[in-house]
This record gives C-alpha cells, sequence and structure tokens, in this order.
C-alpha cells in the first residue's frame, strides 16, 4: 500500500463529503486506501460515509476522543508507506497525492510534508508554512509583531514570511490541516502525542521528526483549499484557551526548565490577554453604532439646548437628565425598530425617528406644552435622523466589515459549468437566497481557455457579480483550485456546487436541497423577526394575564392557560411556533416551541401539508399572522 488518507471528522457532513469526492478522485491510479475516523457526529456523518462511500474504512467513535487519539488509531491500522493527515473542510486537487508521493520518494530524508494551501477566498494561508514557536518565536507572536512585520526573518519567523510561497524549501513545522508523513518515521519518532486534544500536536510532531533526523518541507507545487476551522471558531474565547494551553503544554514538554517557567508564565498572561481582548473586540463590535449614536445624541441635544437658550431656562441637573433622557429614548427606538440590526439598513432609522416624532408630537398635544416645545425636539430628532445616516454612509464607505448597506438578499451569481449543471445550481441558490438577483453563466469551454481568468474577472465587474459558483461536475477539482486562487482579489464569494446537486459549499456556508436559508427581511430568524415575536409575545401576555377573569373563561384548561401564558412571558415558549409531527423535510430557522402552530393543531395532517404550513410561516413572518392565529386558536391556548 502507498498511501493512507487519515480525516478525523466531526460535524461536518458536507464538508467531509466533498473531501471525500476530491479524496477518491485523486487517488486513481495510485494504491491507497481512505480512513475516517468520526469523534461522535450528531449530524449525520457517519451515515452518509456508509452510504455513499462504502470503500471509506470507518472508525466510528463512541466518544469524542480528540484529533490526535483519533488519528492514531487511524495510523496503527494502516499498513501504507505514507499517510496523509487531513482535515474533512479541505478540497483536493487530481493531482496532489501523485506530485507529493513522487517529490517524498525523490527525498528520503523527508520525513513530513506540507502542501500550499489557500483558503476559501483564494488567499494563500500562511500556516502553511511554520517555525518552530521557541520562546522567542512564540512571544513575538503573543505581543502582535509578528502580525506588525510577517516578512520580517526576525518576527515573522512563526509564519517563516520571509520565504516566498512558491519555492520548496525544508520548513520546521508542518500543519495538521494537511500533513503527509513517512510510516517509517512514525514508527520511530512515534505518533502524535494524545495529551493534545486539539492544537499544538502537529507543532510537537514537527518538532520530533526533525529531531529524529528528518526533514520537513514546504511543497507548493500540490495545492489545496482549506475551508479553515468549519467546526471551531477561532474568535471565540474559548479557542483562545485551548490554543494557547496547547502552546503551553509544548513548552513544558520540549524546552528546558528554566525557559519554560518564564514562556509558561508568558503564555499564562497571553491566555487571559488574549480571551480579555477577544471579549473587548466583541464587544466593540457590538456596541459600535450603539456608542457613536449616544455620542451624536448627547452633542445634538447640548447644541440644541444651548442654541435655544434665550427661549427657555435649564439648570445643569436639569440638562443632564434631559440628555440621558434623550438618550435612553432615541436609541430605545432605534432598538425597537431595528437601527441596530445587521446587515445596516437606514430605512430602520427613518421609521424609528420618524415613529419617535409622532410620539413626541402626540405627547406634546396631550400634555399642553407649548408648540415651541416641540419644535426644538423635532429639530433634535431631524438632525439625529441626519447623524445617524451619515454615520452608517461613513462606516459603508470606509468598508467596516458588517455595517455594509448593500442588500444581498437578491444577490448577483455566475454559474461555470455546463448548461444543464448551471441551471441545477441556480435553482438550489435560488430557493435558499429565496430569490436571486443577476443570474448569469459561463461555459465549462471557456472555464477552461487559456483566458479563463480574464474572462470571469470581465464578468464580475460587468454584471457586479457577488457570488461566483463552480459545478465540480463539469470542472476538475484542481481547475476550479487554480482559479480561486487566481481571482482572489476579486472581492466575490466563490461556491462549488456538489456532483450530486444536494450541496452548494462555500467558506462558512453549506446551501442544501435540504436547507431553507431565507430573506432575512422576512424571515422568522431574523433579528427583526425576532424581535417582533418577541415583543408580540410579551405584549400579548402580558394583556392576557391581566385580564384573566375574563379570558381565563374562554379557553379549554384554565391552569394550562395560566402556566402557558407565564412559560410565554418568561421566554421559555412562544404563542405560536411549527407543527410538531414526522422529522421535517426542511431545517427550518430555530423558534421557540410555540402553544399552537400554523395548521391549529388540525386533525390528521398529511406531512407535505406541515412542511409547506411551516416553511410559509419561517419564510414569511409577521406579528399580525400570529395575532390572527392567536384569535382563531384562542380556545386552545390552555393546552400543553
Amino acid at each position: 500500500m502507498k498511501l493512507s488518507v487519515i480525516i478525523v471528522n466531526y460535524n461536518v457532513r458536507a464538508y467531509l463529503e466533498q473531501c471525500l469526492r476530491t479524496v477518491f478522485t485523486a487517488l486513481e491510479g495510485i494504491e491507497g486506501d481512505v480512513f475516517v475516523v468520526d469523534n461522535l457526529s450528531t449530524d449525520g456523518s457517519v451515515e452518509m460515509v456508509r452510504e455513499k462511500f462504502p470503500k471509506v474504512r470507518l472508525i466510528a467513535n463512541k466518544e469524542n476522543v480528540g484529533f490526535s487519539r483519533a488519528n492514531n488509531q487511524a495510523i496503527k491500522a494502516s499498513d501504507a508507506e505514507y499517510v496523509v493527515l487531513l482535515n474533512p473542510d479541505t478540497v483536493v486537487g487530481e493531482d496532489v497525492f501523485r506530485k507529493v508521493i513522487g517529490f517524498m520518494d525523490s527525498q528520503p530524508k523527508a520525513g513530513g510534508l506540507g502542501v500550499k494551501m489557500i483558503d476559501g477566498t483564494g488567499h494563500f494561508l500562511p500556516e502553511s508554512k511554520r517555525g518552530l514557536p521557541t520562546p522567542a518565536v512564540a512571544f513575538y507572536k503573543i505581543i502582535g509583531l509578528t502580525r506588525l512585520f510577517p516578512h520580517s526573518r526576525k518576527f515573522g519567523r512563526y509564519h517563516l514570511g520571509h520565504m516566498a510561497e512558491n519555492t520548496a524549501a525544508p520548513i520546521e513545522i508542518l500543519s495538521g490541516a494537511c500533513m503527509f508523513l513517512r510510516k517509517k518515521t512514525l514508527d520511530e519518532v512515534g505518533l502524535l502525542d494524545e495529551s493534545f486534544f486539539m492544537y499544538g500536536e502537529d507543532i510537537d510532531l514537527s518538532y520530533r521528526i526533525t529531531i529524529g533526523g528528518y526533514e520537513n518541507w514546504y511543497f507548493p507545487g500540490a495545492r489545496i483549499i482549506h475551508y479553515k476551522g468549519e467546526s471551531t471558531k477561532k474568535s471565540s474565547v474559548n479557542y483562545v484557551f485551548v490554543f494557547y494551553n496547547a502552546m503551553a503544554i509544548f513548552a513544558q514538554k520540549h524546552f528546558t526548565q528554566r525557559r519554560t517557567n518564564l514562556l509558561s508564565l508568558l503564555i499564562n498572561g497571553s491566555i487571559y490577554l488574549s480571551a480579555a481582548g477577544a471579549i473587548v473586540m466583541r464587544f466593540i463590535r457590538r456596541a459600535l453604532l450603539p456608542m457613536l449614536d449616544l455620542l451624536l445624541t448627547m452633542s445634538l441635544a447640548y447644541l440644541v439646548v444651548i442654541s435655544r437658550n434665550d427661549s427657555f431656562t435649564i439648570t445643569n441637573k436639569g440638562l443632564t437628565v434631559f440628555f440621558l433622557w434623550a438618550c435612553a429614548i432615541a436609541q430605545s427606538f432605534l432598538a425597537l425598530f431595528g437601527g441596530y440590526d445587521l446587515p445596516v439598513r437606514l430605512i430602520n432609522v427613518l421609521r424609528a425617528m420618524g415613529v419617535l416624532a409622532v410620539v413626541a408630537g402626540v405627547i406634546n398635544v396631550f400634555t399642553g406644552e407649548p408648540m415651541d416645545t416641540y419644535v426644538w425636539m423635532a429639530e433634535v430628532i431631524v438632525c439625529a435622523t441626519a447623524c445617524y445616516s451619515a454615520t452608517r454612509v461613513l462606516l459603508h464607505l470606509l468598508r467596516v466589515r458588517s455595517f455594509s448597506l448593500r442588500m444581498l438578499d437578491r444577490k448577483r451569481v455566475l454559474s461555470i459549468g455546463s448548461s444543464e449543471e448551471n441551471k441545477h445550481a441556480l435553482a438550489l441558490l435560488w430557493q435558499t437566497h429565496f430569490g436571486l438577483g443577476r443570474q448569469k453563466q459561463m461555459s465549462t469551454t471557456d472555464a477552461g481557455s487559456a483566458g479563463a481568468v480574464e474572462l470571469i474577472r470581465k464578468k464580475i465587474r460587468k454584471h457586479d457579480i457577488d457570488e461566483v459558483v463552480f459545478c465540480a461536475k463539469d470542472l476538475a477539482w484542481g481547475r476550479i483550485i487554480e482559479l480561486i486562487e487566481q481571482l482572489r482579489n476579486t472581492e466575490v464569494m466563490f461556491k462549488i456546487a456538489q456532483p450530486g446537486r444536494e450541496f452548494i459549499i462555500g467558506p462558512n456556508s453549506i446551501e442544501s436541497i435540504q436547507d431553507l436559508d431565507i430573506m432575512e427581511l422576512h424571515s422568522v430568524n431574523s433579528a427583526a423577526g425576532r424581535r417582533t415575536k418577541r415583543l408580540m409575545d410579551v405584549t400579548t401576555a402580558s394583556v392576557l394575564l391581566l385580564a384573566i377573569p375574563i379570558t381565563v373563561w374562554f379557553v379549554n384548561g384554565r391552569s394550562g392557560f395560566i402556566r402557558n401564558a407565564w412559560d410565554v412571558l418568561r421566554g421559555r415558549k412562544s404563542w405560536v411556533g411549527y407543527h410538531q409531527g414526522p422529522e421535517r423535510a426542511l431545517k427550518l430557522p430555530g423558534i421557540k416551541p410555540g402553544i399552537i402552530d400554523p395548521l391549529l393543531s388540525m386533525e390528521n395532517v398529511r406531512d407535505a401539508w406541515a412542511v409547506r404550513a411551516n416553511a410559509a410561516y419561517a419564510k414569511d413572518y409577521s406579528a399580525w399572522n400570529d395575532v390572527v392565529l392567536l384569535v382563531k386558536g384562542f380556545r386552545s391556548l390552555g393546552h400543553a
């Protein structure tokens, strides 16, 4: 046996299926086998492998044993000359295995090898080649010098930024995402250290390979896509702790005691600093608009009061109270009407301030305040509306992530493949996007031509394309990887339509015939939908509980009605939810369990009816629909 491909999987079924397709294509003509070690996935990964890839040597663990131990299980069962540890969220070109085997056969001192990896947007992944994280190298990375000077021979050594990305060379550390290993070397230096649950095990093994007298190589002649972290979000606080703790384990294992104490102190400090930094950055991202609006509201209120000081007198204490009330009221209305929803929509700001102006006018009339008071309040509201809108436009023009004003619920798509595959890909995207904007196509012949990259660029510019979809049934995997890399600066989203027509996969996205991704504006699970539904639930539950002496006589199950209303008020349930029955055919957005459902508990409901009713409720939610269902199903509100 020449090569064993080992894939450890945990809840990334669609990515795993795509990876296995590419692996078996790349293994054609090579004596090899494929292992999948599943760490107790709950997304149907094991069933999918058994059904679609019967040649896979499947190891289905009854617990999550971690990355190192799972890989070791397969390595021990392999009798191949080489093994490759491969992440499930990778795409392998047809010639990758052949090229790597040829290179390692010609380099008998090569114990391990890493290939050139690009992410789903086509950009080079620096972890394709890494240096040994000595105390100095780790220190430079932790304090941020590596990021500031990525190409420095001294400060950028963690990712060997001084080395050309397209030149083969010996390196110190391989990436566990794609790690080719000589089995003879593993027999001598040992397998993965199982004290590393996740992260750090590739550094440890790479280091042991080099001190064992072998070499690790970076080989850019073979390229793969690595979607990078589909099962682990690297911005999370948990990732910070796990990653830096892995570095601490490595330091304690391989460095002298004196250096270990120093590095451990540095790493432990970095863990808490990085965790705090992650929390602060997450807060800043979420609170950026509210903080800017707060500053604007206070400034505007102050300017208006000062400018109209000849009309009325206000004490410093009263001025402070006025500022606080102005900010609280204005930002409450913004929050209530979606002014802080992402993606940003200016119409929500205008709606919030318009309603605020009307409410202020009504209050002014009922309280008998002079019209002059309302005039200066209206001035504040108008100025605030202009400033709030200008702030959001400025963030959009500065291209601050997440604050784009562009509406992407009807995306413009370019599909590349045969007319038949393009048709199916666009149909699936239409379903998952709830409609598309422009739909352009390119033939397989054009995509295979020498000028394909320039042709695609022109179409992207001419039609302002948002997404480019490659049909894998018509295009070679290696060609797709090549095109994505060469188009990396176009700022479009790249996706791959699978040969089985079940999935379209991209960075951080999986679109399937079983999924129901819906227009954000109308989704029951959108920010606006969740807010509206919760507001409706709280309002109606409060009214019904206050009117219990009357309402309790019109429902079946009085005690159940009180209990249900209390659960809705606390947020444990919603008045209206999906119809419960057989397993749903569509993966609908998650909502709280309902007391009643769109079918109002009809008897002998067919599965098809339930699917259509649930889908319609999820795709086009409105509070009025809930009100109508509440009125119609009022007598059933006491059901358990």
